[in-house]
């Protein structure tokens, strides 16, 4: 499942859209953070708990979920506690 959040950040005179992509792999590997963000693609990949706040939470649910996300610079490759690639 996927949606996206066009939002616009303080101080800047353009929009961001991130695109949200529900992975269910993540729902087992138990993140803090409940996913990753690839920042040069404005994609996020993240477990269940944090799609649904991206689907259904006010602007400050929404803007807590993407402060969790963790930053990684490539796309894909995620790896999961047991070593498997997950995404």
């Amino acid at each position: 499942m996927k949606l996206t959040w066009t939002f616009y950040p303080k101080g800047e005179g353009q929009s961001v859209t991130l695109t949200v992509i529900y992975v269910p792999e993540l729902d087992t590997e138990k993140l803090p953070s409940g996913g990753f963000l690839v920042a040069n693609t404005n994609i996020a990949y993240v477990d269940w708990t944090t799609y649904k706040r991206f689907d259904t939470a006010d602007i400050e649910g929404r803007r807590d979920a993407f402060q969790r996300l963790v930053p990684v610079e490539k796309d894909g490759g995620f790896r999961g506690e047991d070593g498997k690639m997950i995404v």
